[in-house]
């Protein structure tokens, strides 16, 4: 490996070979209809704090012709009904009004499941071409880390991304603040001057021996630009792709690379500068980095001069994440992969392997998705790029391969971790990341202890534990001349404190998006939907106050109220995870 950073193959936009798979693209998404809200509790406060709530039950289900029974009284003095089953909000809603009519009743409202304010981004990549944000074998289930934040109460967590600079993607800007140009030599920085207070990437771009004497000539990689994507691209604003942080961190671009790479030298005050160290020339960093990411290596023993800079990042509180390299060897040879201090990450593909390419060994600390594109493009990690050739031109969207785009996937999560848990140091965050991470589907020798996996990291550095996702269920039709309805039966899952299940109809061969249909408690193992008669599909996912699980889907089942049943009587059909049977 040579002293340039590690760049990964490159494909000049999504994909150049098919016209109509990049409309496919734009049209696609994993965005849904917002769910029906449900809910089959109420609150009733009664004017006499003396009141028994389970003695009033038998009037208060009168009132409203519907069954009620007395769950337990709130800290508030309030009391909470269950009622048979789940109803439209709406509908629960009228029945409150009723109670508030009955005599000694102060108010009676909705028991309302409220939900995490972090939906399914409807960014237009995020459900076609994100694979690596997926449950799937090879991501890092981002959704199960999403659903623990509510946006609008957060501080950011800045993110330092010490590469080639930045383009103001109109995909990304919204997620930057101000960074610092530390390349020093002119020729190098490729921008007609040296340091300076610019972070913007002009390119990178060499003529044929321009980095010595048989070098080739490369154009321009914007290699900062994706990075910096994958951690931090604007997400749930209905283009483009999603970032790992959601909208909840913010990059600060440190320019160290440019044409032929970077010094070590100015990497090294590029660290220092991130945390807020002064060096000369460059005014302070407004925005200290609490995580560094540094996709870029080289060959040899890792130093002094990168062990002490490095160091006095993590003395300042400073995660550094580091990719391991693409050259298929052992990364104990490659810097900073092999630096003290360090959080090193070797790259996985579609389906949880080692990627072709990735290095490996005792310093790789552990895997995250770095894609594989040697037989399709799309298995590459999706982000943010620029179409110039040498100097910038459009924005658009590309798949990279790398240890590269496997890094920014762990800083991004270690930035969600700090945000839950602020006075999470390195050593701490490292030790979650480990500790947390899910174990390789497909063989990944030398990669560490294993993917990593962002909602269990999230919920690790909260100080609990991600529920397991309901195993092995299966659908069952049950017929009923007088009402249909489908029961679910799965097996009881781990850590959690219920369930959520939702259920989508097929209507002209066209299907409806995902709606809530109720919930269950924690250790219930089925659940029947008096769906009436149709052709539905229903998912269910587990959940406690840290996370949820990933969902795991049912085939589609056919259900009659007619005493026919088209599909299968009481016949199994097998589930299957994912969105795909």
């Amino acid at each position: 490996m040579s002293s340039q950073p590690a760049l990964p193959t490159r494909i000049s936009r999504f994909p150049s070979t098919s016209i109509a798979l990049t409309a496919l693209l734009l049209c696609s998404s994993a965005y849904s209809a917002p769910p029906t809200e449900t809910t089959d509790q109420l609150i009733v406060r009664f004017d006499s704090p003396s009141a028994a709530g389970n003695l009033r039950a038998i009037g208060l289900s009168r009132t409203i012709n519907q069954r009620l029974t007395h769950q337990r009284r709130t800290a508030g003095g309030a009391d909470v009904y269950k009622l048979d089953q789940h109803q439209q909000l709406a509908q629960v809603r009228g029945l409150a009004t009723a109670l508030e009519a009955v005599s000694g009743v102060s108010y009676a409202e909705a028991d309302q499941l409220l939900q995490p304010v972090l939906v399914a981004p409807d960014d237009q990549f995020y459900g076609s071409a994100q694979w690596h944000y997926q449950a799937g074998p090879g991501g890092i289930d981002a959704p199960s880390a999403w659903a623990a934040f509510d946006p609008t109460t957060t501080t950011p967590v800045y993110v330092a991304v010490l590469d080639t600079g930045y383009r103001p993607h109109v995909d990304l800007v919204d997620n930057l603040v101000d960074g610092a140009d530390l390349i020093d030599d002119s020729v190098v920085a490729n921008d007609g001057d040296g340091r300076d207070m610019d972070a913007l990437d002009p390119g990178d771009w060499t003529l044929s021996n321009g980095c010595g004497g048989g070098s080739p000539a490369r154009n321009s990689s914007w290699h900062g630009t994706h990075v910096s994507g994958t951690i931090a691209a604007s997400t749930h604003n209905g283009s483009g792709v999603a970032g790992v942080t959601y909208n909840m961190a913010k990059v600060v671009p440190v320019r160290v690379l440019g044409r032929c790479g970077g010094y070590l030298s100015d990497i090294a005050d590029g660290i220092r500068w991130a945390i807020g160290q002064p060096v000369s020339g460059l005014a302070d960093n407004a925005h200290p980095a609490r995580v560094i990411n540094m996709s870029l290596g080289g060959s040899g023993s890792c130093g002094t001069t990168y062990q002490n800079a490095i160091n006095s990042a993590v003395t300042a509180g400073a995660s550094v994440v580091v990719s391991a390299g693409n050259s298929n060897a052992d990364a104990g040879s490659f810097r900073p992969a092999n630096c003290d201090n360090v959080i090193s990450i070797a790259a996985t593909n579609i389906d949880g392997g080692r990627s072709y390419y990735s290095n490996y060994g005792a310093v790789v600390d552990l895997a995250a998705p770095g894609g594989e594109m040697n037989a399709d493009a799309t298995k590459g990690i999706a982000s943010t790029l620029n179409d110039g050739d040498q100097a910038p031109g459009d924005d658009i969207y590309v798949y990279y391969q790398g240890t590269s785009m496997a890094a920014p996937h762990v800083s991004g999560i270690a930035a969600l971790m700090l945000l839950k848990n602020p006075s999470l140091t390195p050593s701490e965050v490292e030790a979650v990341l480990i500790s947390s991470s899910r174990p390789f589907p497909a063989g990944c020798s030398g990669c560490g202890a294993g993917i990593v996996h962002a909602g269990a990291a999230v919920a690790a550095a909260s100080g609990g534990e991600i529920p397991t996702a309901p195993t092995s269920p299966q659908l069952t039709s049950v017929i009923d001349n007088q009402n249909g309805s489908a029961t679910l039966f799965w097996n009881d899952s781990d850590n959690e404190e219920q369930y959520q299940i939702q259920r989508q109809q097929k209507n002209k061969r066209k299907w409806s998006g995902w709606a809530d249909i109720g919930t269950a408690a924690a250790d219930q193992i089925s659940y029947t939907d008096q769906s009436g008669s149709g052709t539905f599909r229903y998912q269910i996912r587990a959940s406690n106050s840290f996370s949820v699980s990933s969902w795991s889907t049912s085939s589609e089942v056919t259900v009659s109220d007619t005493g026919s049943d088209s599909g299968g009587g009481d016949k199994p059909i097998k589930l299957c995870r994912g969105r795909n049977c």
